[in-house]
């Protein structure tokens, strides 16, 4: 184990010596001296509970990664998921990963719940080390700017800290019941804070216990909702369905839109720009339209406005079997793909898409398959 005094800490568990030594350097040169990394190999004589609470008491933990399976040492019964929730009860982030047991893990997280990509350890690093700072940004901004302990919903607070108050109604609708989604939400609202010697509670750690929790919230409803279904943020893939292009012309549009990229926390993990400025740019060349123009849906006026922008013709994704690319404006969240409003092409659910993606709809195939199934 390590740590120095930089102010935060990472905490890495795999019960592997080489996995975990070799996540361990890829993360030092990936942090670049940014947080201290804390090393746990689970032992078959470690009381596994009572060594989690010793770290994180003794660490300044921000942020813990777990390799799923952690029993190949002889520690039977101890597994990422339990972490996961030892995490959760302390409104810690956490993320998990499987080496061994690629299929043990659902490739989608839940909403308190991170999926770190292994494909090696240096992709596992750099994904880490974005999250960490994406963290550590919605924390610091908590503790420096006043306002955000002021809403009356994480959503509201995300909109202030990212100077996006007219975004709140979106944002809100990415919201969940969030005691339903982490029920260890509700031992932290009920645990007591340790009076102090006059009989009155520690005003200090009560307002950092709600800070913590604030900011934890408002990580996790930024990283795993707003980034995650298309709607006020779009990155690449779900730009392109928006535009109507294929994917390729993305890469080629970006000076076009780089006043209308999006430099929040997470904004390193890749590429994202805000909606509603990509719409105000592609207004700027209406009057170009002719008089007369008419098109089958709001994907393919926009295509036809980022052509005059652009003085040249857009390819299209032309692997869509139902338009050939000529619509598009929405993506599927869960095949990746771009649709249209067309009824063969896609389906509005608020059950598995939150309301506030109004760009994310189902594809109509895999709806179709799966609607029966799940309640979609």
């Amino acid at each position: 184990m390590s740590d120095t005094n930089t102010g935060h800490a990472i905490l890495l568990i795999d019960d592997n010596a080489q996995h975990l030594e070799e996540l361990y350097r890829a993360l030092e040169l990936a942090l670049a001296g940014a947080a201290a990394i804390v090393r746990w190999s689970p032992a078959p004589d470690d009381h596994p509970m009572e060594v989690f609470n010793r770290l994180i008491d003794e660490h300044p933990i921000r942020l813990v990664i777990t390799d799923y399976d952690l029993t190949s040492q002889g520690k039977l019964g101890l597994f990422g998921a339990t972490v996961v929730d030892w995490c959760q009860l302390h409104a810690l982030p956490v993320g998990d990963f499987s080496r061994n047991h690629i299929s043990s893990l659902a490739r989608e997280p839940n909403l308190f719940e991170l999926r770190i990509p292994i494909d090696t350890p240096q992709i596992a690093a750099t994904f880490i080390a974005h999250v960490f700072d994406g963290f550590v940004q919605v924390r610091t901004a908590v503790d420096e700017k006043a306002s955000l302990m002021t809403h009356r919903s994480p959503a509201a607070a995300l909109a202030d800290l990212l100077n996006a108050p007219h975004l709140i109604t979106q944002f809100s609708q990415y919201g969940v019941r969030y005691g339903g989604a982490n029920a260890s939400l509700v031992d932290v609202f009920q645990k007591r804070v340790p009076m102090s010697d006059d009989g009155l509670e520690d005003e200090r750690k009560r307002t950092e216990r709600q800070k913590k929790v604030l900011a934890y919230i408002m990580g996790h409803l930024l990283i795993n909702g707003v980034m995650r279904f298309p709607g006020p943020l779009v990155n690449a893939g779900a730009l392109a369905a928006f535009l109507a292009v294929s994917s390729e012309e993305v890469a080629q549009i970006g000076q076009l839109f780089a006043a209308t990229r999006y430099d929040g926390p997470f904004g390193e993990l890749e590429s994202y720009w805000w909606t509603d400025r990509v719409e105000q740019l592609l207004e700027g060349y209406r009057h170009q339209l002719a008089n007369d123009a008419a098109f089958g849906s709001p994907g393919a006026e926009r295509r036809a406005l980022l052509e005059l922008a652009l003085n040249r013709a857009m390819t299209r994704d032309t692997a869509c079997p139902r338009c050939q690319g000529k619509e598009g404006g929405f993506q599927c969240p869960y095949t990746y793909r771009a649709v249209c409003q067309r009824g063969d092409c896609s389906v509005v659910s608020n059950i598995w898409i939150p309301p506030g993606a109004r760009l994310a709809r189902f594809e109509r195939e895999f709806y179709d398959e799966w609607a029966p199934i799940l309640g979609m």
